[in-house]
């Protein structure tokens, strides 16, 4: 899995793989493990596998009501 990791990290900075390793940090792995899973989330919606939904208006003021009356 690391070796997956390091070739999709070094095929966006456009670098070698043993660059990336040398000068990689944790945040660059953080942002790259975010950015693929955000990636796979919008695949998978626009393929039909996950729905995308948006709380309605009452939902949201139920939410809020019940956020406020747990304070």
């Amino acid at each position: 899995m690391m070796i997956l990791t390091l070739d999709n990290l070094a095929h966006r900075y456009k670098c070698l793989p043993s660059e990336a390793l040398a000068n990689a940090t944790t945040f660059d792995l953080y942002v790259l493990d975010v950015s693929t899973k955000w990636e796979n989330h919008r695949n998978a919606v626009a393929n039909g596998e996950v729905k995308s939904k948006q709380p309605t208006q009452e939902e949201m003021l139920s939410m809020i009501a019940r956020a406020r009356s747990e304070e």
